[in-house]
């Protein structure tokens, strides 16, 4: 009896919602794929570290919208399968945790980003400044 009870526990827990957890796969998001990409630009005062920046950041917002087309089930997969009601609330909780992620770590590079310019910019005031002061002092 205990046997017949527990193979029919494992067979329905394979398609079941238990307890609100999701027994089965979700469907991976490419967003932290897309953050680690951002990570791993390499921040210099040049215009391609902005433009990749900005690549990256309008490919995240585009992905992040498909995603919650997907999570909506507005829109099928790439297998053309559509999200069934079950695993929505599944897939918005992974998209908002992973939406999350992805909007801090553009914070705190822009943040960091904008602290490297600035530095730089005072370096170049202060050397402006000093070569000023220095012509003067050799005109008077």
């Amino acid at each position: 009896m205990v046997r017949l009870i527990l193979i029919l526990l494992f067979s329905f827990q394979a398609k079941a919602d238990f307890l609100g957890f999701k027994t089965g796969n979700a469907p991976k998001s490419k967003l932290p794929t897309l953050v680690e990409k951002l990570k791993s630009l390499e921040m210099d005062n040049g215009p391609a570290y902005e433009e990749g920046f900005n690549q990256l950041v309008k490919t995240i917002e585009l992905t992040i919208e498909e995603e919650k087309l997907f999570c909506s089930g507005e829109s099928a997969d790439t297998d053309g399968k559509v999200l069934g009601k079950d695993q929505r609330k599944l897939c918005f909780r992974d998209l908002k945790s992973n939406y999350l992620e992805a909007l801090e770590t553009i914070y705190n590079l822009k943040k960091k980003y904008l602290g490297l310019i600035h530095n730089r910019q005072i370096e170049s005031l202060t050397q402006i400044q000093n070569r000023l002061k220095t012509d003067i002092e050799k005109s008077f």
